[in-house]
């Protein structure tokens, strides 16, 4: 559980700082910094480890992580493009909420992974939040 706060406030952290960025530099600039940083520190944190392990074992990993990396480096792209013409406000609940419902939907279907009752549930009110925030964002002149 202390991953989880843990990225928690270091995702806030960085919503909040990329979409100050996105809005006094290039929205495409700030994403290049912003990816750039996230590949260099993991790195140094991953090289020792390398030596340790066998990199044959993991090829269809590291294949997914790769296709993974492009789409992070998509999705900053479009994130701070966003931040830079709306509110954060409206584009992190529909990002990041959107994120969720989507994945766990996807989890199920790909995964196999079971959806309580409760999280089904919770899925439920995140969709109805999605379409009122979407609506307002629809509706805003």
């Amino acid at each position: 559980m202390v991953f989880i706060i843990l990225a928690l406030l270091f995702y806030s952290a960085a919503i909040m700082f990329g979409a100050y960025a996105s809005r006094n530099a290039n929205s495409n600039l700030v994403s290049a910094v912003m990816n750039i940083l996230s590949a260099v520190i993991p790195i140094a944190v991953v090289i020792p480890i390398l030596s340790k392990k066998l990199i044959g074992d993991s090829r269809l990993g590291i294949l997914y992580a790769a296709i993974a990396g492009v789409a992070i480096a998509l999705f900053t792209m479009a994130l701070n493009k966003s931040y830079s013409v709306n509110k954060v406000a409206i584009v992190a609940p529909i990002v990041f909420g959107g994120a969720i419902f989507l994945s766990a939907i996807l989890s199920n279907i790909f995964f196999k992974e079971k959806i309580g009752l409760l999280q089904g549930l919770g899925l439920g009110f995140l969709g109805i939040g999605l379409i009122l925030i979407i609506y307002a964002r629809a509706t805003v002149k």
